[in-house]
């Protein structure tokens, strides 16, 4: 069986939408990318987007998908695996599913997945992708109304919304939790394997202040800062890491501000609960205030921060971790 790599979304600021160039949105769930196959009298198998065979991980979607379709001929989705926690994402608790190639049963009754499919490429053996956005969408919604009616399955076609504005899009998603927006080009075709233009990308980034509490790097330069801040109870704990952001400069310049801060231990209330580990770390004095801008922080950790500057206006004692989250 042929597998189709996925279309890929450029990053960049949403589109301005009007009647003359539409666009679709979609909410962007932090999740992974999964495409499936289903039907044709064959096994459904899952795949990810670096063309990994994931079946085996959550055999419990293949067994949602043989109950929906499989006597019909080949279907292909294209869609997001989730843990949803409280009705949100958590990415944190999907990468205990991620790893492991043969899901128990304990396993997914204590970490349950979603597939939201948000794409169909392949219906009863024809190809859809050459259709456009809109009509692919409308044969989702019809497989859709048959996930309904057998019900109690973990695949969920989640929403798409016309004729709206990015900015209302945007405020919704914040407003929501969410990772970010999707826009999408409401006449494209699916182009496999390819990244375009005519899907376009935007996460949301949250921005805040944290400490400076080591680093790692040589006697000039600094390679990658390590994250601190205080929690609700006063304790000192690690955030993460950050290397994103840093000019040329501005790792020199970091490096001479440092050497007074210098300490030979962890700063770290508990040492031991430190949430990454470095090699050859060099610890500093919690004197130092940064702005990082992120996505989103999972079990404790910033996902994919970027140094944004320093701050001289805050006082390192009021950096907590609990006003983060």
């Amino acid at each position: 069986m042929r597998l189709i790599a996925p279309m890929l979304a450029t990053a960049g600021e949403l589109p301005d939408t009007t009647s003359e160039r539409p666009w679709s949105f979609e909410m962007k769930y932090d999740g992974c990318r999964i495409l499936a196959s289903v039907g044709d009298g064959r096994e459904p198998v899952l795949w990810t987007r670096a063309m990994n065979v994931v079946t085996g991980s959550y055999p419990e979607l293949a067994e949602a998908l043989t109950a929906a379709f499989a006597g019909r001929g080949r279907i292909v989705l294209d869609g997001e695996v989730v843990v949803l926690d409280h009705g949100k994402p958590s990415f944190g608790l999907l990468q205990r599913r991620m790893g492991v190639a043969h899901a128990t049963k304990p396993l997914q009754r204590r970490i349950p997945v979603t597939f939201l499919p948000f794409d169909v490429l392949a219906l009863d053996d024809l190809d859809l992708m050459s259709a456009s956005y809109l009509d692919r969408r409308a044969e989702l919604a019809e497989l859709d109304s048959i996930l309904q009616d057998v019900g109690g399955l973990p695949i969920t076609v989640p929403p798409h919304w016309e004729n709206q504005t990015g900015k209302i899009m945007l405020n919704s998603a914040k407003s929501a939790g969410m990772e970010g927006i999707l826009a999408k080009r409401s006449t494209s075709i699916y182009l496999p394997g390819q990244r375009s233009r005519a899907w376009v990308k935007h996460a949301i980034r949250t921005r805040s202040s944290v400490l400076v509490i080591g680093f790692v790097g040589s006697s000039r330069s600094v390679a990658a800062l390590i994250l601190g801040a205080y929690d609700a109870e006063g304790r000192l704990i690690q955030v993460g890491s950050v290397s994103s952001g840093l000019t040329v400069s501005m790792r020199r310049q970091l490096r001479e501000e440092f050497r007074p801060l210098e300490r030979p231990s962890s700063p770290l209330t508990d040492p031991s609960a430190a949430v990454e580990t470095f090699p050859g770390v060099q610890w500093l004095d919690a004197r130092l205030v940064v702005d990082v801008a992120y996505r989103a922080h999972t079990a404790g950790v910033l996902r994919h921060p970027s140094l944004k500057g320093r701050r001289f206006d805050i006082d390192p004692q009021s950096v907590r971790w609990d006003l983060l989250q």
